[in-house]
């Protein structure tokens, strides 16, 4: 999927997916910072937006 890239095009899909990275560890963050008890509701969430986090850095892997 990425072989065809140039170093470059690979570098700016890499960065963004490092931003998105980042963004759902920041939203599992806030979540977590609410309550010291996580709601089963919201350790839906964080389940949710950590399985996204290992699919984008599955992503970051395929690069290279």
């Amino acid at each position: 999927m990425y072989q065809n890239l140039s170093n470059n095009q690979k570098a700016q899909i890499y960065n963004k997916l490092l931003n998105q990275y980042e963004r759902l560890q920041e939203q599992v963050r806030l979540i977590k910072s609410e309550d010291i008890n996580v709601s089963p509701e919201n350790q839906k969430k964080i389940d949710f937006l950590e399985h996204e986090m290992k699919r984008v850095f599955n992503e970051t892997k395929k690069l290279y």
